[in-house]
């Protein structure tokens, strides 16, 4: 099938405009004339530049493709509302009201856990789980959820959105990318006693999920939870170890003190600035984020990289390879 991808050269993004080459569909990339796209370009993937803002040419760009991939978003927790409502919200809506005067067949939105909020329990919880946002980035979260679903009915366009849990992979610059360094350089950062539980999942299934979404006719109308790995802060960073066969010294924070931090940290930093430390990076160290994704593996889809340290050691091969 013919798919166009928006978001392709963020870190999942890729991952999807990768898995739909491999699967064998024609894929084109529409990026922001900024964007870096030398990976699109390895992929040999046709790229077009369009102005987001712009309505009309998104929608001339759609024309002919079947899927519409919005893999969009700006993972900077430090944010005005506004800012944050820009890309995860109303980008959302334009891109799936012109997909839908576009005549494609379906919408596939990537969301994230982070519609949940934070208070969560200590056992896996699933798509009905109720979501309780807290923090503005996960407010917008569950907000662009909502506006893909009504405007879909509203036009009568299929859509699936998936909610990967942690991700890890090729091509990560946040996440575990800045825990691999710092266990690198000699020292875990933890906050509390890293007992916390957390589902992770390889960023290679993550794409290989989201092309099953645009294949599959049971998705349709339907939202799931991904996950492949269960463990903890400290069961993460003893893997790590194991990995590398190095022990990091764990470098631990009080909850109380890093939340103290993160308040002064984010009220001296300007929106759109990269605090060290945020609110919602300190409840995510030390709240549970366990997911029960049985859902999806009785729709038929089912990872493949089940082995957390296969996932870490191709993760870090990756980091190292990009600094030679």
């Amino acid at each position: 099938m013919k798919a166009v991808v928006f978001g392709g050269t963020g870190f999942i993004g890729s991952h999807a405009a990768e898995q739909l080459v491999r699967a064998g569909h024609e894929v084109t990339a529409v990026v922001r004339p900024t964007s870096k796209t030398a990976f699109l370009e390895f992929l040999k993937i046709p790229i077009l530049h369009a102005d987001f803002s712009d309505a009309d040419q998104i929608a001339r760009l759609i024309q002919g493709h079947e899927l519409v991939y919005n893999c969009t978003a700006n993972v900077k927790f430090h944010l005005s509302m506004e800012e944050h409502q820009e890309v995860e919200v109303r980008l959302a809506r334009r891109l799936v009201e012109a997909a839908a005067r576009a005549g494609a067949k379906r919408f596939i939105q990537l969301s994230g856990i982070k519609v949940y909020g934070c208070d969560l329990p200590a056992t896996p919880v699933d798509e009905a789980h109720p979501c309780r946002p807290e923090f503005p980035f996960e407010k917008v979260s569950l907000e662009r959820e909502q506006v893909v679903q009504e405007v879909s009915a509203r036009a009568g366009l299929d859509y699936a959105i998936l909610r990967p849990s942690g991700t890890i992979g090729n091509r990560d610059t946040s996440f575990f990318s800045f825990l691999y360094k710092a266990h690198r350089g000699g020292g875990f950062p933890m906050i509390g006693n890293g007992a916390a539980g957390l589902s992770l999942v390889d960023t290679r299934d993550v794409g290989r999920a989201m092309v099953w979404l645009g294949e599959s006719r049971d998705s349709s109308g339907e939202v799931y939870l991904l996950r492949a790995f269960e463990t903890s802060w400290m069961g993460l960073k003893e893997a790590i170890d194991r990995v590398r066969g190095v022990t990091a010294k764990v470098r631990r924070l009080p909850p109380g003190l890093a939340m103290g931090l993160a308040r002064f940290l984010e009220w001296v930093t300007p929106y759109g600035g990269n605090p060290w430390l945020t609110r919602l990076a300190v409840r995510s160290m030390t709240a549970n984020a366990l997911f029960d994704d049985t859902k999806i593996r009785r729709a038929g889809f089912a990872t493949v990289h089940n082995s957390l340290d296969e996932t870490l050691s191709n993760a870090i091969a990756d980091i190292e390879g990009r600094k030679s």
